[in-house]
């Protein structure tokens, strides 16, 4: 009687275990394929052939093309790491000494995450245009964005890090575009190496954004 709920716990967890794995192989197989196809040339019953599944288990757990390009983006901003990303950006921003270490160090984390991220912006961005489905998608995801980048403003204003002349939402407005653009130009397209675009950001940030002296 005793070994039931042992084996019943292990039975979950041999569940959740597959589930998951059912589950990345479904979004890799989605990222594979939006980024040889784009967005409206790339189909559920597509990748669900991709990753051996059928279109209705995509259906059900994604919700449809949207849903896939939606936990494509979720599972960039997460980064590489074991703890999300965001989680330690947080953890950073709270014990970090100096604006200019939280600075670095939110850099360092966006290593992580904008290779991916950087792509699939670029693939909502491109399909919203003519896609209403992947412009709702952008909103949200502009909308997200936005409101971290407020998240992370408001945690050098608290910490007494922002420059005294800069409002918050100016911070944020700074925030987006430190996080994107930049990385695209000069890492992206550019081909600068991490430490170069590292040194380079962390002066350009500090001086916009931090109090001086």
């Amino acid at each position: 009687m005793e070994a039931r709920p042992v084996k019943r716990r292990y039975d979950a967890e041999q569940r959740r275990r597959r589930a998951a794995e059912r589950r990345a192989g479904i979004v890799e197989a989605a990222r594979s394929l939006f980024a040889e196809r784009g967005f409206s040339r790339t189909t559920v019953a597509a990748v669900a052939s991709e990753a051996g599944v059928s279109p209705e288990t995509i259906y059900k757990s994604f919700g449809g093309k949207a849903g896939l390009v939606r936990s494509i983006w979720q599972d960039a901003i997460a980064g590489v790491g074991q703890d999300h990303a965001e989680r330690r950006a947080d953890a950073l921003a709270a014990s970090a000494a100096t604006g200019r270490q939280i600075v670095e160090g939110w850099l360092r984390l966006a290593l992580e995450v904008a290779p991916r991220a950087t792509a699939v912006l670029a693939l909502v961005r491109s399909a919203a245009e003519v896609d209403p489905e992947a412009a709702e998608l952008l909103d949200e995801i502009e909308r997200g964005r936005a409101e971290r980048m407020l998240h992370n403003a408001r945690a050098l204003e608290a910490g007494q890090h922002l420059r005294p002349d800069l409002s918050v939402t100016q911070a944020r407005d700074l925030l987006l575009v430190f996080s994107g653009e930049f990385y695209d130009r000069l890492v992206h397209r550019g081909g600068w190496d991490a430490d170069a675009y590292v040194a380079i950001m962390t002066r350009t940030m500090a001086a916009a954004l931090l109090r001086q002296g």
